[in-house]
């Protein structure tokens, strides 16, 4: 804010938009990537293992979407993907309202690509109740869902499906609505499998535990024929948008997001 001195939060979530400007001035042909985890629910507040199961966000949920929203508002979006479970849905129904409004249906999607990692017969119990269980039967996570390979792969379906619109349709910038079990491991993936880089400022252990509606950044720099040159993953697990000053109402100071 002109005459003051920004906060920590503050300053955090003006470098997602100096990210975004960043790639609106490059003369490359840069695809950027948003992913935002969808807010909070009753089961994550309650550690309930989630899986493929359609759980809805709950009042804290919808607030973290909101001012998640907040940040967003003032990056343009040219296309927008969706996990099709109800609590990404409603995620990008707060946070996203303008963008949805603005595009056309042919821009906006759905996919069970983007889900979770489904956890079968285990799905609905607390967490520590299953690994206690498992231990007992001798079992592994992946005895009792989805496998790692077939995880894997749908991710990267996604991903793909995803980098090819953009390819074809001149798409400058993406949003991603997910699970952070299903972000972690896709940009694992992209980092092993792609030959993607991390940005400077990430720490490599910090890849995993991602926080209800934090932002990660990935761009993509293409070549003249379409084909995938690079790709950055220049922010991950940025959530300073729940700790920015709020009105009385509950919204964010607009002054402050204005100042980005």
């Amino acid at each position: 804010m002109a005459g003051s001195t920004q906060s920590k939060p503050g300053i955090k979530v003006q470098a997602i938009h100096s990210l975004a400007a960043e790639v609106d001035k490059s003369q490359q042909r840069t695809v950027q990537v948003f992913i935002v985890r969808h807010g909070q629910t009753r089961e994550n507040a309650l550690r309930i293992i989630q899986g493929h199961l359609n759980t809805n966000l709950n009042e804290e949920g919808i607030r973290q979407a909101m001012l998640c929203g907040k940040v967003l508002s003032k990056i343009s979006f040219d296309t927008i993907w969706s996990s099709d479970l109800n609590r990404c849905i409603q995620t990008r129904d707060n946070a996203l309202q303008s963008h949805l409004e603005r595009l056309p249906e042919s821009r906006i999607h759905i996919t069970e690509l983007l889900r979770e990692r489904g956890f079968g017969e285990v799905e609905g119990n607390d967490y520590q109740t299953v690994v206690r269980t498992l231990r007992q039967r001798k079992l592994t996570w992946e005895s009792v869902g989805e496998s790692t390979q077939a995880f894997q792969k749908r991710l990267l379906k996604a991903w793909d499906e995803i980098i090819s619109e953009a390819r074809t349709d001149d798409v400058k910038r993406v949003i991603i609505i997910s699970h952070g079990g299903a972000i972690s491991s896709l940009i694992h993936i992209l980092i092993k499998r792609r030959g993607f880089v991390l940005s400077d400022q990430i720490n490599t252990a910090v890849i995993n535990n991602l926080l209800n509606t934090s932002i990660t950044i990935v761009n993509v720099t293409l070549k003249t024929d379409g084909s995938v040159l690079h790709g950055e993953v220049v922010e991950f697990n940025n959530a300073y948008h729940l700790n920015l000053p709020e009105t009385e109402d509950g919204s964010i100071e607009e002054e402050i997001v204005d100042n980005f």
